[in-house]
């Protein structure tokens, strides 16, 4: 009786403790450090969004997937769903290249216009999902800003017409 009357007690006092880890968790940060073009053509094209998830936390993250929807100057891009699972180390910070397939047909001149520069501006908004210590956890976020772009295999030609 004594014996379980133990274990019992040791087991709540474990719960308890995985407890209070949920409110020590400080979410992760979530930036756009760059797009790279991968293929442009007649109908749309590859994009490449490099994420960076920073992790403030004294602990290893593990991510199970990133879902966001991509805009420039107000126009809608695309979505992504990056299935793949990640770790950001303990105070460190992870780089995810989240392919992004466009067509033309749904930006209008808005990423055309961006796309012939050295820069773009862009809206997005999604959540990173996280399995933890004591479940999951999404963390929702939103950004937007100009981000460099980076072009893949030389001079970039952007269609001009449809």
């Amino acid at each position: 009786m004594l014996r379980s009357f133990a274990a019992l007690t040791a087991f709540v006092a474990g719960i308890g403790g995985c407890a209070g880890l949920g409110s020590t968790l400080k979410e992760p940060g979530v930036r756009l450090d760059q797009v790279v073009v991968r293929e442009v053509g007649v109908r749309g094209g590859n994009l490449d969004l490099m994420l960076e998830v920073d992790n403030p936390n004294a602990f290893d993250l593990r991510g199970t997937a990133v879902e966001l929807g991509f805009g420039v100057e107000g126009s809608h891009v695309g979505n992504v769903r990056y299935a793949d699972e990640f770790t950001v180390n303990r105070g460190g910070l992870t780089t995810l290249a989240l392919p992004l397939r466009f067509e033309w047909a749904g930006v209008g001149t808005a990423l055309r216009t961006a796309l012939s520069s050295g820069d773009l501006p862009y809206e997005m908004k999604g959540q990173v999902m996280l399995q933890t210590p004591w479940g999951a956890h999404s963390v929702p976020f939103t950004r937007e800003g100009r981000v460099p772009l980076t072009r893949v295999g030389g001079a970039l030609s952007v269609p001009t017409g449809r």
